[in-house]
């Protein structure tokens, strides 16, 4: 029951567009759409888990704005506007002329976007993996089982882990720079937008903390000099939401459009092999990317209502060490090409294992050896 609940909504957006785009431009396009979107529900469910874990550490007004509307409008936008926007910035075009490009010649922009993708896979991973230091550092001091042993432990006990968390990212950052200075992949004009663009990630993390602690101390209602008003008390809350939209929602960008290397209006195959037109190949792209995030945001809510995480005590762990790989997965492709099947598959093996390890196997041992003993 839960499961059908689930997947009405999703199913019930695809069936509609479906036959929107069946009636106005085809069975061809209808069929297309459909597998379009059944692809991006199937992502959607390999990034639910870790999306969960962040909610989990939001205040309740805030974890309703972010399962409610958060998710959708993150991946959206990230999915849909940060390539154009990054190929704008990077080769001092406006962003209609890269908006244009995008839809109306995939063939150049993905070139563009290519020459600019080093500089956001160093952001990328640089953020990413602050993200993950705070797991792994045990930033919040939290009480916890770990998952991978001794080791696992000893880090979540470091004294000062914030400046661990930074150091470590800066390390990444460095160490990756140089490495791309001295690989014949990259020419030496790659070195600057890696540097920058790794400094740039951990300085937009250490931004989206401090905005993160000041909505905190709003929406707790400690900070009584700024929080005198429900309206201020909204953007505090807001404001929270909003860094945790923000996180979320590159990690979900930096999985499908560059670490998979196709950016989602201009490389579907599925849709260019229907002989459509460019506007009509970027509507069922983005029709379909639109029920991805709606599957993901009530796969994230019904996970977070069911306190699956708290149930299965090393899920949680594994949704943080998916984007600790993640984030070495992005600092290694821009050294060597990461293999497609580690891009698909690295998420669901790392939950996999985990939800493996969280089950009670010995319990349920224990109880098959006294039923064969009493009978």
């Amino acid at each position: 029951m839960a499961t059908r609940l689930l997947l009405t909504v999703p199913l019930v957006l695809t069936v509609a567009a479906a036959t929107v785009a069946w009636v106005a431009l085809g069975p061809a396009a209808a069929l297309a759409f459909g597998a379009l979107a059944l692809l991006e529900i199937a992502m959607a469910a390999d990034s639910s888990v870790p999306m969960a874990g962040i909610a989990g550490r939001l205040h309740s007004p805030a974890r309703r704005l972010f399962l409610s509307i958060g998710i959708v409008a993150g991946v959206l936008a990230m999915r849909l506007v940060l390539p154009p926007a990054a190929v704008a910035v990077g080769g001092a075009t406006d962003p209609a002329s890269a908006v244009d490009e995008a839809v109306f010649a995939p063939g150049s922009f993905s070139a563009h976007l290519a020459e600019v993708r080093p500089a956001l896979a160093a952001f990328g991973a640089a953020f990413i993996w602050s993200v993950f230091a705070e797991y792994l550092f045990n930033t919040d001091r939290l009480s916890r089982r770990s998952w991978l042993g001794a080791l696992e432990a000893r880090l979540a006990r470091v004294a000062r882990p914030r400046a661990w968390s930074v150091v470590t990212a800066a390390t990444g950052v460095l160490v990756t720079t140089v490495l791309v200075g001295r690989h014949d992949a990259w020419t030496p004009d790659a070195v600057l937008p890696v540097a920058v663009g790794g400094a740039a990630g951990v300085g937009a993390y250490l931004v989206s903390k401090r905005i993160a602690r000041w909505a905190l101390r709003g929406v707790d209602g400690t900070d009584t000099g700024s929080v005198g008003t429900r309206g201020a008390w909204r953007v505090h809350a807001y404001a929270y939401a909003s860094t945790v939209v923000f996180e979320r929602g590159l990690v979900v960008f930096m999985l499908f459009e560059i670490l998979d290397g196709v950016y989602s209006l201009s490389g579907s195959g599925l849709l260019g092999a229907d002989g459509l037109g460019a506007l009509e190949q970027a509507a069922l792209a983005v029709a379909a990317i639109a029920v991805g995030a709606v599957f993901l945001a009530r796969t994230t809510s019904h996970l977070d209502q069911a306190a699956t995480l708290k149930r299965l005590r090393y899920l949680k762990a594994g949704a943080a060490y998916v984007l600790g790989v993640l984030a070495v997965l992005l600092w290694t492709s821009l050294l060597v090409p990461v293999p497609g099947t580690v891009v698909a598959w690295f998420g669901t093996v790392v939950i996999g294992l985990a939800l493996a390890s969280s089950l009670p196997w010995r319990a349920w041992a224990r109880r098959f050896r006294r039923r064969t003993l009493a009978g």
